[in-house]
């Protein structure tokens, strides 16, 4: 019996007469809740029952000594509660009345009270209210754990991106909890009074397609009775979901089927990484077949290694047939291997476990198991546990025969292409140099005519004179820079720190006459001193300088600045250049004429020339002595341009050789 409904006779007893009486406060004391009596017109206590003391640990004389103030048993942050509804209660209007709050025991702790209230009235005498305080905190605290219970299963169905559900067979109604709900895309709260759920409106989410997937009736199948299947769906916003639903059937005494319980859950990221994860591994095996590389782990404790596919594949096997036969160990490798590499391959493995070393590469031989022979390229890195123990192995093997052999091919070709330039070299300095004696006796024989028959040769045999006299003028220049080139590199000459700012001050002395004509100006940032032959700097910083000059626009006075910068890493990397070494970057930057960007390699190639002798002077080899200069120095000499925006010339040196 709920204890509004024993107020009742409780309520009659005090009515009757008894409120005063021995007997009425025996049966107050045994009545299992805190009972108390307030005058309804002064609220002042009148009577309250020794379970007070029970409940909450004060004596009778206590509670008298509060002066009616019972709000001090109640928890401050009830008390304005309290207050309004007592308010309410001694109004006389509302009558019986319920409500709860927190009482303080005597001892500091506190317990929820469920409170009734009913208006007593008793002949003669001004009406009371009755107080029955009844302890629910149990109830409360059970209450209140079976909502953590629910809120936690709700927030973990909304975490998880599923829901269950139950169908009642008999009924063909369906109930969802609120996470299915959030799965078909509908809000719990406002639509479920509103949604008729069945098995229909399940399916009707249910992609075409996939619904010979989910309609199977459990009836089907009769010694079934758990289902596990995966099905796409549309929910009520046309977004696509794989799903996952398991039930299971319940069936009665005559096994009949009552109903089927079951979860949907939200698998669309699973299979994403799924179909991610076969698509990789898919690629991966397509890479390692194509670049005929495999990766491979070693346990030291089990002696056992565990191949990739393409491994098996670089060893002649079919990972097919032999995943689960073949034992992959040491033995295996000593079985396959030249026996001389495996000692080799042991001792240095001997050698790194002592010196606790990690990262290691080597080259080895194999017979493969289909009888072929390889030459196989393995990089691994030991791996060690907190103590210091070598635990594992892992690495990739590569098949590097066919790499091998091109590098064979590469460096013989190399080594002809060497002893040809060399000869070629030699040729052309022992041409040129051999051509200069004719050439001397071709002039000489041209000056005597000059000097004799000039005036007897006419009009036309001058003319054809002063033709003679500028071919063999040309063909003087054309020997002296051919010698120039085969001399750059032909006879070595040691390399001395280079104080490119004095390089710099000689060539701009050199040039003094042609600056002052054009009204030229040269700007330079400071420049460092590098490991160089310092003839060969005053030639390229002449030949850049001379150039920036000669190909100026007209009416335009050159302006040539060269800036100086020391390279990153970041752009050593980009030039692909020795990370261990210090790369200088020189611009050498114009205002002149330019050049169509398509002709930015044809221009260092001897002989080439983008312009006509009469309109530019030149042999058409400057370019071509500064490259290989370059070269021999172990840098690079590019340039940029645009046609009517000057060129740019970048020349980039190592510090040291």
């Amino acid at each position: 019996m709920e204890y509004h409904e024993a107020l009742n006779p409780l309520k009659l007893l005090v009515e009757s007469g008894y409120n005063g009486e021995e007997f009425s406060r025996k049966i107050a004391d045994c009545f299992p809740a805190v009972v108390f009596i307030c005058d309804a017109g002064t609220r002042k206590l009148k009577y309250i029952n020794h379970k007070v003391t029970d409940y909450l640990g004060y004596t009778l004389d206590e509670v008298e000594s509060w002066d009616n103030d019972l709000l001090r048993m109640v928890h401050t942050e009830d008390r304005q509660l309290v207050s309004n509804e007592l308010a309410r209660i001694f109004s006389l209007q509302h009558d019986p009345y319920t409500f709860k709050a927190r009482l303080i025991h005597r001892e500091g702790a506190w317990r929820y009270f469920r409170v009734h209230s009913s208006v007593v009235y008793t002949a003669g005498e001004p009406p009371s209210v009755l107080f029955v305080a009844q302890d629910i905190t149990e109830e409360v605290q059970a209450g209140q754990k079976s909502r953590r219970i629910e809120e936690l299963f709700n927030d973990t169905q909304e975490v998880l991106r599923f829901g269950v559900w139950e169908w009642n067979v008999q009924e063909n109604v369906m109930t969802w909890s609120s996470g299915l709900y959030k799965l078909f895309g509908y809000d719990p709260v406002i639509e479920k009074e509103i949604l008729a759920i069945s098995p229909a409106f399940y399916l009707s989410h249910v992609v075409e397609e996939d619904r010979n997937k989910a309609v199977q009736h459990p009836d089907m199948v009769l010694d079934q009775e758990e289902y596990d299947r995966y099905f796409r769906i549309r929910d009520r916003y046309g977004r696509y979901k794989d799903v996952r639903d398991k039930c299971r059937v319940i069936r009665n005494g005559h096994h009949e089927l009552v109903r089927v319980i079951g979860s949907t859950m939200d698998v669309t990221e699973q299979l994403k990484l799924y179909r991610d994860l076969s698509e990789y591994k898919k690629m991966k095996q397509e890479h390692e077949a194509f670049l005929e590389y495999g990766t491979w782990e070693y346990d030291v404790a089990s002696d056992r290694f565990n191949w990739s596919e393409g491994m098996y594949r670089l060893f002649g096997y079919d990972a097919e047939v032999c995943r689960d036969k073949l034992v992959i160990n040491d033995a295996l490798y000593k079985k396959h291997m030249d026996e001389e590499d495996y000692e080799n391959i042991y001792n240095v493995r001997k050698s790194m476990l002592q010196k606790k070393e990690e990262n290691y590469s080597w080259e080895f031989r194999i017979v493969t198991h289909d009888g072929k022979v390889k030459k196989l390229e393995t990089s691994g890195r030991l791996v060690y546990n907190a103590n210091g123990r070598w635990v594992k192995t892992i690495g990739t093997s590569r098949d590097i025969t066919r790499l091998r052999e091109y590098q064979q091919i590469l460096e013989e070709k190399i080594r002809d292409l060497n002893r040809s330039n060399k000869e070629l070299e030699q040729f052309a300095y022992v041409a040129s140099h051999d051509m200069n004696e004719p050439l001397r006796k071709i002039t000489t024989f041209i000056e005597r005519l000059n000097n004799k028959y000039y005036n007897e040769l006419g009009e036309e045999g001058q003319l054809y004179l002063n033709r003679i006299v500028a071919s063999a003028e040309n063909m003087r220049r054309l020997i002296d820079t051919l010698l120039e080139f085969s001399r750059t590199t032909r006879h070595s000459q040691p390399f001395e720190m280079t104080d490119l700012n004095a390089i710099l001050a000689q060539v701009v002395s050199d040039l003094e006459l042609q600056i002052e004509d054009t009204g030229a100006v040269i700007d330079s940032d400071k420049l460092p001193a590098i490991e160089a032959v310092p003839s060969q700097m005053k030639q390229i910083f002449d030949n850049l300088l001379s150039n920036s000059i000669k190909f100026r626009k007209p009416g335009v006075s050159p302006h040539i600045s060269i800036k100086c910068q020391r390279l990153g890493k970041k752009q050593k990397n980009e030039a692909n250049l020795d990370q261990h070494k210090t790369f200088y970057r020189i611009d050498f930057s114009d205002n002149g004429i330019g050049f169509e960007p398509e002709y930015r390699e044809k221009i260092f190639q001897i002989f080439q020339r983008l312009h006509g002798k009469a309109e530019y002077p030149g042999s058409g080899i400057g370019l071509a002595i500064a490259k290989k200069i370059a070269d021999h120095m172990k840098g690079k000499i590019y340039a940029t341009s645009e046609p009517g925006s000057g060129a740019t010339f970048t020349l980039i040196l190592p510090e040291r050789q």
